[in-house]
């Protein structure tokens, strides 16, 4: 699998020519491409004076003439540089070296919901229901800290992430859980406004609000994790289309196939906070990320499952096997997956290729386009 050398913050097509490998970048030096995005790259790095792995974060060379993407970089810069928490990645520094705007950041030693998903397809096992819940229960205790920020006078931040998605959220083989790539949030203090009518985001994973222009708050965010839990439970795409119209045309209209419908034996109890968090309109959501985790640790005892770490790491022993975080430029070796471990298996006939594939919807829709009214009414019809 890629990913037992990757153990990256976010995954993504190869695009762009990269760095040379041992680039130095102020302290750090380059030391392997871990991924690439449509604005940056990742690289697994190491910094003077130390072997402890760091990702950096550049701005790809096709980018880096770009000032919007130049303002969206350091925006995301400053808001990492203002959250501090155990599940959201945290940033070292920020700097430019030679032209070149890096980030350097906490690496995480594990794999991504999308890559968890494809090895997890290929074995023919489903995630556990009380992994998945854990797992979202952490990304949403991240995003609540993010959500209720206040700057240094006081003020609420007003951030929203806007991209959460399989691919924005990574889990370490000791059970971590962070939410990466600030990359199109938005919040009070951004330098660069994204005015109404553009549209940001992974088609499949954006609200309704979000797809149609319209001003977002953090009930996108909790529409998100609805749609990374459902493809985590079920194995299958929330939202289904060829073309990114087409995705944001079922997300607009609520076209998903209902858990218990895709899966007669699926809980009902989970089902019913994925649909709440799916709900068309902002109101019928939770109100906040915290109200999500409620919900999912009410729905969690009434059902038995143990949430926490223990379910995560089992998961991941199960899935990846024993796997030892090697030095810094070294290869990461696993040993064969256990995967027996895991008893739950998908339905007959879910593709779990679908959402893994890397064509999957993972090229952020950050036009700069207004979309057109008569565009948003025929979505909103």
């Amino acid at each position: 699998m890629g990913n037992q050398t990757r153990g990256s913050l976010v995954t993504g097509a190869m695009t762009a020519p990269a760095l040379p490998l041992l680039t130095r970048l102020g302290s750090y030096e380059l030391v392997r491409l871990l991924a690439q995005g449509g604005m940056a790259d990742i690289y697994l790095a190491r910094q003077d004076g130390t072997e402890q792995p760091v990702a950096v974060k550049v701005l790809n060379h096709a980018r880096s003439r770009d000032e919007e993407a130049q303002a969206l970089f350091l925006d995301e810069a400053r808001l990492l540089a203002m959250l501090h928490h155990e599940h959201l990645a945290g940033v070292h520094q920020v700097d430019v070296a030679g032209g070149v705007h890096y980030l350097a950041m906490e690496y995480v030693h594990g794999a991504d919901l999308r890559e968890i998903l494809a090895i997890a397809g290929k074995l023919d096992l489903a995630i556990p229901y009380a992994a998945a819940v854990s797992i979202i229960a952490a990304a949403a205790n991240g995003l609540d800290h993010a959500h209720r920020r206040c700057d240094a006078d006081g003020k609420p931040l007003h951030l929203v992430h806007r991209d959460v998605s399989l691919s924005n959220i990574m889990v370490g083989h000791d059970g971590t859980v962070k939410v990466v790539d600030f990359g199109i949030a938005t919040a009070t203090i951004s330098s660069h406004a994204t005015n109404p009518g553009i549209v940001r985001g992974k088609a499949s994973y954006m609200s309704p609000e979000q797809c149609l222009g319209d001003p977002v708050d953090l009930r996108t965010d909790v529409f998100a994790l609805g749609v990374v839990l459902y493809e985590l439970t079920t194995g299958q795409r929330c939202f289904h289309g060829n073309t990114d119209f087409e995705r944001m045309l079922a997300v607009v209209q609520g076209t998903y196939v209902r858990p218990c419908d895709a899966n007669p034996l699926f809980p009902r109890e989970l089902a019913a906070v994925i649909e709440r968090a799916l709900a068309l309109d902002p109101v019928e959501r939770f109100p906040s990320a915290a109200a999500l985790i409620d919900a999912l640790e009410q729905a969690a005892a009434a059902l038995g499952w143990a949430l926490g770490s223990a379910p995560i790491v089992a998961t991941m022993r199960a899935l990846y096997g024993d796997v030892a975080e090697p030095p810094v430029g070294e290869s990461l070796e696993a040993t064969e997956p256990a995967a027996p471990a895991l008893s739950r298996r998908f339905p007959r006939g879910t593709d779990c290729g679908g959402i893994s594939s890397p064509d999957y919807d993972e090229e952020p829709t950050r036009g700069r386009r207004s979309a057109p009214r008569l565009w948003c009414s025929r979505l909103a019809a």
